[in-house]
């Protein structure tokens, strides 16, 4: 079987949020697919760093086995946004461990933090941005964050979460909820 078309095989290009130690804390993939990786590095402009929450932006590109088990947080991240983006079904790749691989986060309005300093640098970013939203605390980030599907509704974005696989014509109402891989 030729690897570019090798369907357990996935890869993704993105941009990484990385603390000061360099731990991946979350990645959001612009190229992603099945096969050997395609593509190339883009957003230059998104390369920043955040001196407050103490995190930089980096380029990531990877290429993960869908049958084995996640090895980090760039693998999980790959395995939901595949599942969100329609491109494995659920229950098509292995997901076994990646409550023990990603990290709580803060989920922001100015990005993820790491919940062991939010409290301190909350006034910090609060004085930066003027207003500071603060959608959960989780592992899990919610799905419109990275992925908006077409043909689909979501009233609550909170209600969804990365690595659901919403069919189009799917209507997720308020009191709705849909987990990863559902």
């Amino acid at each position: 079987m030729n690897d570019s078309i090798n369907n357990n095989l996935a890869y993704g290009i993105g941009i990484a949020t990385q603390n000061e130690a360099g731990q991946t804390l979350e990645v959001w993939y612009h190229s992603l697919g099945l096969g050997k990786k395609v593509g190339s590095e883009k957003f230059a402009e998104l390369l920043t760093s955040d001196s407050i929450r103490k995190v930089k932006r980096v380029n990531l590109s990877i290429e993960i086995d869908l049958t084995k088990p996640a090895t980090d947080v760039a693998d999980v991240y790959l395995r939901l946004q595949l599942l969100s983006h329609r491109i494995v079904k659920p229950h098509g790749l292995n997901l076994d461990g990646i409550f023990g691989i990603l990290p709580n986060l803060v989920w922001s309005s100015v990005g993820p933090c790491e919940v062991s300093t939010f409290n301190e640098i909350q006034p910090l970013l609060r004085a930066k941005h003027g207003n500071l939203v603060v959608y959960g605390v989780d592992k899990f980030p919610r799905m419109i964050d990275y992925v908006v599907p077409e043909g689909v509704r979501i009233a609550d974005g909170d209600r969804v979460r990365l690595g659901a696989y919403l069919s189009s014509g799917t209507t997720v109402m308020h009191e709705g909820f849909v987990n990863f891989n559902a």
